[in-house]
Formats: structure tokens, sequence, C-alpha cells
């Protein structure tokens, strides 16, 4: 049972992935998705890094390409939700999603804290991870 949950878990992460290379035609090396969401709240949003350029995904289309690009990624969570309800699993609040456009290396970070109750937004959580990535490649 849990194997079946393992598997889906992990194809709808890389929906996810797949929205994101959908949405640059692939031409970024890097992806960073991050996602937040609880009985209150849904959030999704991408970095996106392209030689030493660290772009937010609202700049980096059109303001009708972007909003529809966040607007499925919201509602991509809703599929995570349903899976993990449906295997009785408690699932992450947060997750933190890196793709290598190249190697296809992907590497994914959880965390199970719910904001509402730690004072933290995901909007100020997110804004710091791309601090972080903007330091990491702009030197």
């Amino acid at each position: 049972m849990i194997k079946g949950f393992e598997d889906a878990f992990t194809d709808l992460q890389s929906e996810f992935v797949s929205l994101c290379m959908e949405y640059t035609n692939g031409s970024v090396d890097k992806i960073y998705i991050y996602i937040y969401q609880d009985t209150s709240q849904k959030m999704f949003n991408a970095i996106f890094v392209k030689g030493k350029r660290v772009i937010p995904a609202g700049n980096f289309a059109d303001d009708e390409a972007s909003d529809e690009f966040l607007s499925i990624g919201i509602k991509d969570i809703d599929k995570l939700v349903e899976l993990c309800d449906m295997y009785q699993c408690k699932g992450p609040n947060e997750y933190k999603l890196e793709f290598d456009v190249a190697t296809h290396k992907f590497d994914a970070s959880y965390r199970y804290d719910n904001y509402n109750k730690s004072g933290i937004s995901p909007v100020s959580e997110f804004m710091s991870w791309y601090e972080e990535i903007k330091e990491k490649y702009v030197k």
C-alpha cells in the first residue's frame, strides 16, 4: 500500500517539474519549486536559474502566462492533499523541490509545521529561500 503512495507522490512532484519545464520551454538550468498548503491557505511559486540569472516565476513570462502557470500550480496542490488523504498519510505542509534540467537530478525537502501556529508566512519563507538561491548564483 505505501509503495503505491510513494510512486504516486513522486509522480505528482514530477508534474510540478513538468509544469515548470513547459512554462520555461526547458530554457533554464535549474528549477526551484515552492509549495505550501494547510487547511486555510495554499501557495505555489517557482524560481528559475538561467546562467547567473535568478528569475522569479512571475518575471519569466508575460502576466497572462504567469497567472495561468501559478493558477495551475495552486490547483495541482489539491492532488497532493487528496493523495495523502487517500493513503491516510500526513502530507507535508511545505515542499521545496529542486530540479537540475541538464542532469535531471531531483531533490526535495519537506516541513510538516503548520505556519498558522508559528506566525511565519509562506510568502516570507518563499522570499527567504529566493534570497538564499540568489546568493548561491549571483556573485
